[in-house]
């Protein structure tokens, strides 16, 4: 009698059809989390929560907002014209300049000015690193539409309609149509590689813009001044509103940045556009250095120069401002005493005749110190008790060469 082998029983693979998250088609597969039918899915996916997740943050970001601003008092998105990542990163640091400069929103002595107007007659000037300046707010105003040449510009002729911006737009508004007009894809780069972040600062502006209400005049002047506000003003304005007692409030440190500090930093930056900008920053930085000690070494430009830089930063030609340039040079190179300039020093030269040589007496300013050995014994004498007769100095055949303030070494 034999006995009958156990039978093998086999489980069968239960198999799902999800629909892939993705690219929406159905796919069969035996895992019981898998939402996505390939790896190019899964990627492309992480790699659209990445993009989604940037836009958000430049969305809400201060430097949006500030775009957002500009483009309003244009009147047209097209001041962003041809505008790249790199383009845009640049013009992020000319706008961080600006706020350390300004400490942050604590002052307001610098602002940005354009080369080429925004409010030309023929023309319009583009928002972009290349035809902006940081400068001192007084020197903008007194600027005005002035302009020397040079920057970036469009036409007003070739302004569309459908990129105006009206005065007084919603800035959020403003700022997604921002984001459509560069591109989504070219703004989540943007944010990725100049680390921008979602701001208290906005994130305060659009709470306030929200629980203001523009028919109380008191608060439509809020509203009004909220882009101006520190964001000290616009806490302690919630905290307000809400009915709370404003806490310690929270000190930024920050760096002095004089008008000159900002100048040069602005000659350095437009040399890359313009390279004979380079001759200026070699003049104002070589011309300081040997005259001051290492922490006073910051360059001081008085008015007028000042207004020399503005004025070629803003198109004028090297050129124009030489005459500004020789007198700074000639400021750093005299050494000052009483108000007179003395001249940079000069050897003291004596003529001394040979009767052993017929060679004629070469001029002063030609010839070599000729000091007899004995003269130095003599100065060296001089710090030894008072002579009742003055010694006379034997004439010798030696004679040497040296420096015409030797014995005060």
């Amino acid at each position: 009698m034999t006995t009958a082998a156990p039978s093998k029983t086999t489980t069968k693979a239960v198999y799902r059809r999800p629909t892939c998250l993705e690219c929406k088609q159905r796919f069969r597969t035996k895992s019981a989390t898998a939402i996505y039918c390939t790896r190019q899915c899964k990627q492309f996916a992480a790699s659209t929560k990445r993009r989604t997740a940037r836009l958000a943050k430049a969305t809400n970001s201060a430097f949006l907002y500030h775009l957002a601003y500009e483009c309003e008092r244009a009147g047209t998105l097209q001041i962003l014209t041809g505008h790249t990542v790199d383009s845009l990163v640049a013009l992020h640091d000319v706008y961080k300049l600006k706020l350390k400069a300004n400490q942050y929103g604590q002052t307001k002595d610098f602002e940005i000015s354009h080369i080429a107007p925004v409010r030309g007659h023929a023309f319009i000037g583009l928002y972009h690193a290349e035809n902006l300046v940081v400068a001192p707010t007084h020197f903008n105003r007194a600027h005005g539409t002035k302009h020397h040449g040079g920057g970036l510009s469009i036409s007003r002729s070739s302004l569309v309609s459908k990129h105006a911006v009206q005065k007084g737009a919603p800035r959020k508004q403003t700022v997604e149509r921002i984001i459509a007009f560069l591109g989504p894809d070219v703004v989540a780069e943007l944010v990725k590689v100049a680390k921008i972040q979602s701001t208290q600062r906005h994130a305060l502006t659009a709470w306030l813009q929200d629980h203001l209400d523009p028919v109380v005049p008191e608060q439509r002047d809020y509203l009004d001044s909220l882009d101006g506000m520190t964001t000290q003003a616009l806490r302690a304005l919630k905290a307000t509103l809400e009915g709370k007692e404003g806490g310690r409030a929270f000190v930024v440190k920050t760096t002095t940045y004089t008008a000159s500090d900002v100048f040069l930093l602005e000659l350095e930056r437009h040399s890359t556009y313009r390279p004979e900008l380079a001759v200026v920053v070699g003049i104002l930085r070589k011309r300081v250095a040997p005259f001051t000690s290492q922490h006073l070494s910051r360059i001081n430009l008085n008015t007028r120069e000042q207004q020399a830089v503005f004025d070629v930063l803003h198109g004028q030609p090297v050129e124009a401002i030489q005459n500004v340039l020789d007198e700074y040079i000639a400021r750093h190179t005299s050494v000052m005493d009483h108000g007179e300039r003395i001249p940079a020093y000069k050897p003291i030269v004596f003529a001394v005749p040979s009767k052993q040589s017929a060679t004629p007496i070469i001029p002063a300013s030609q010839a070599p110190v000729r000091v007899l050995e004995r003269l130095m014994g003599f100065a060296e004498s001089l710090d030894g008790p008072v002579l009742e007769v003055v010694p006379v100095m034997p004439r010798v055949r030696q004679e040497v060469v040296v420096d015409p303030l030797q014995w005060e070494r």
